[in-house]
C-alpha cells in the first residue's frame, strides 16, 4: 500500500467520492434542464393562449363602454331644428338595438365580429362629433335652379314646332 492505494484501486478513494458527487450533480443538472425545457413547452404556449383570450375580453369591454357612451351622449342630445329629431331618434334607437344584442349575445363574439361592431361605434362616434353635437343635420338642404332646364325644354320644343311647320307647311 503505496500513499493510501490498495493494490485493486486504480485512483485514491477521495479522488471517487469527489468524482460521484460530480456525477449526481451532472445528472441532476441534466434533469433539471429537460424538466424545464418541458415546463416550457407544456407552460407557454398555454400562458399565450390566455393572452389572447385576455386581449380579446379588453377589446370586448372596449366596445360596451364606447357603446355605452355613445348611448349616454345621445340621451343628452337636444335637437336645434325640428328636422334633426328623427335623425337623433334613429341614432337613439340603433344604438339601444345594438346594447341589446350585446347583452345578448356578448360571449358568443368572435374578435372579427367584434372588431367589426368597434368600426360601426366608431362611425357613431364619428357621426356624433361631425353633426349632431354641433347641431348640424344630415339633410342637406338643395336649391333646384330649374331655370336652365325649363329654357332648354323651351328651345326644344320651339326647334320641334318649327321643324314641325316647315315639313307640315310644304
Amino acid at each position: 500500500m503505496e500513499g493510501g492505494r490498495t493494490l485493486g484501486q486504480k485512483f485514491p478513494v477521495a479522488t471517487l467520492r469527489r468524482k460521484d458527487y460530480i456525477t449526481y450533480l451532472a445528472v441532476a443538472l441534466f434533469v433539471m434542464v429537460i424538466a424545464c425545457e418541458m415546463l416550457l413547452v407544456v407552460w407557454l404556449p398555454r400562458k399565450l393562449h390566455s393572452e389572447v383570450m385576455w386581449q380579446d375580453q379588453i377589446a370586448k369591454e372596449e366596445m360596451i363602454e364606447l357603446e355605452d357612451l355613445l348611448r349616454a351622449y345621445m340621451i343628452g342630445t337636444k335637437p336645434k331644428y325640428r328636422a334633426m329629431t328623427g335623425e337623433i331618434e334613429l341614432v337613439q334607437d340603433s344604438l339601444n338595438e345594438l346594447a341589446r344584442y350585446l347583452r345578448e349575445y356578448k360571449d358568443f363574439l368572435s374578435r372579427s365580429q367584434t372588431d367589426q361592431i368597434h368600426v360601426c361605434l366608431k362611425g357613431f362616434q364619428n357621426a356624433y362629433a361631425s353633426n349632431i353635437k354641433p347641431g348640424k343635420s344630415f339633410i342637406g338642404d338643395e336649391k333646384l335652379d330649374s331655370k336652365p332646364y325649363l329654357d332648354k325644354l323651351l328651345l326644344q320644343s320651339l326647334s320641334t314646332r318649327d321643324g314641325a311647320k316647315k315639313s307640315g307647311g310644304n
